[in-house]
């Protein structure tokens, strides 16, 4: 699976952090890495966590030329086909999008805090 980063997400990431990799994780109350305390929406909200290496169970790689991005095999069925991370400029916030639409209008930069 592979994920297109626009050129205006990738110069924003690089500015956030300095890996050159980074996992892809719900946000919903699902993994170690999700900073909300549960939803009733799950599997509607993504982040970004900044990190070296893979770690479990985080491994799967979505194809990118300029980050290597992780997931986990529960994320892949929420994301779709034809997988984008694009920036809006005005609000300074990342869009997570696929064929089908936007996944999420605000996918924040969270640091790897639950390791």
């Amino acid at each position: 699976m592979k994920i297109t980063i626009t050129p205006d997400a990738v110069a924003a990431l690089q500015k956030r952090f300095e890996t050159r990799g980074f996992i892809l994780a719900l946000n919903d109350g699902t993994n170690r890495f999700s900073n909300v305390g549960g939803s009733c929406a799950v599997a509607d909200k993504f982040q970004i966590i900044p990190i070296e290496s893979a770690t479990a169970p985080f491994t799967e790689i979505l194809e990118n030329p300029d980050f290597t991005v992780y997931t986990s095999t529960d994320e892949l069925p929420f994301l779709g086909e034809q997988l984008a991370l694009d920036i809006d400029k005005r609000l300074n916030t990342f869009q997570l999008k696929n064929r089908s639409g936007r996944l999420d209008a605000n996918v924040p930069v969270n640091p790897a805090s639950h390791e």
